[in-house]
């Protein structure tokens, strides 16, 4: 996984343990943006829906990129007004929106360009494993290039998160927490008052703690009706490296002490102002949480195992700490 030059380290959805589930909440995502690497195969993979999952002797074929950016940021803000970041993935753009009760699609610039004035919900927030979700759009209408006038689409999703274990990559990388979810979507494109080109995408996303996307799909498109040629496509996507790689470009502005620590860490200069904090381990998952003030400044870390730690401080720019638990 790379870190674009220009982005910050980031926290993502807790995916916290509740009798044995595991639930998705909304990400927290950067001002500056974040780039990660990804191996692709030309092809499904097979794989139980219930953990654990292993695909270390999946072979990949190609290399890639996905990035997120603030909408905020670009020039595309006025087009897709209640979006709240762009992903640019194979050569496309897809605008998305992440807030505390749900994750939506916008629209995109791809072979077609579409803005949907009521966005798609791909799934709410909290999302644990057993709920499902529902929704659609119609009417859209859309562009692009040697299309007629007057194009529209209908565009429906179903969600469920089916179950959680342990992910192992293609590179070898192990996620401890992994959450599988299962979406489909369908599409129906075409010319008002004329036969639709119908699309069907079914699509298994392994989603872990850190990250504001899947860090490993397998997907198929599949048509039926007048539908341009060569649409349909079978595809796999892994995110190289290891999660824990995300904080590794942190500058430690602020200090704990001691690090290594043994029983507890002191932050000083808090400067009399209350934040809440977390400690993550090298997955990703929140470990424990609390508030700070400068009267309460020590974080018991007694009951953690041996190994790095990351300790977040504040949820609006957040400060990010590396400490050593001997």
């Amino acid at each position: 996984m790379s870190i674009m030059r220009k982005s910050l380290p980031f926290i993502f959805c807790t995916l916290s343990a509740a009798l044995g589930a595991q639930t998705l909440s909304v990400p927290t995502i950067p001002s500056a943006g974040v780039t990660f690497s990804m191996t692709t195969k030309s092809d499904t993979v097979n794989h139980p829906n219930q953990g654990n999952w292993d695909f270390s002797n999946v072979t990949t074929d190609a290399t890639g990129t996905v990035e997120f950016e603030p909408i905020s940021s670009t020039n595309y803000a006025n087009n897709y007004p209640n979006a709240t970041h762009v992903k640019y993935e194979d050569g496309g753009k897809f605008f998305l929106g992440f807030d505390s009760n749900e994750y939506t699609f916008h629209g995109e610039i791809t072979v077609i360009t579409t803005s949907y004035q009521s966005p798609l919900v791909l799934h709410t927030y909290p999302f644990a494993t057993g709920d499902t979700h529902s929704d659609s759009e119609t009417d859209i209408s859309f562009t692009c290039s040697g299309c007629p006038p007057a194009m529209e689409r209908d565009d429906s999703v179903y969600t469920e998160s089916l179950s959680s274990g342990t992910l192992t990559m293609p590179d070898g990388t192990v996620f401890n927490a992994a959450t599988l979810v299962y979406t489909t979507r369908t599409w129906n494109d075409g010319q008002i008052g004329s036969a639709t080109c119908n699309l069907f995408m079914e699509q298994w996303h392994w989603w872990v703690s850190g990250y504001p996307m899947p860090v490993a799909q397998t997907v198929e498109l599949s048509t039926t009706g007048p539908c341009p040629p060569n649409v349909g496509y079978r595809e796999s996507k892994f995110l190289v490296g290891n999660p824990f790689n995300i904080y590794e470009n942190i500058e430690n502005k602020t200090e704990v002490y001691p690090n290594p620590a043994r029983s507890s860490v002191t932050i000083p200069n808090l400067n009399n102002v209350v934040k809440n904090f977390e400690v993550r381990d090298v997955t990703g998952r929140l470990i424990i949480e609390g508030i700070l003030s400068e009267s309460e400044n020590t974080i018991d870390v007694s009951s953690l195992n041996s190994g790095m730690y990351l300790l977040v401080i504040g949820h609006i720019n957040p400060q990010f700490i590396k400490f050593i638990k001997e």
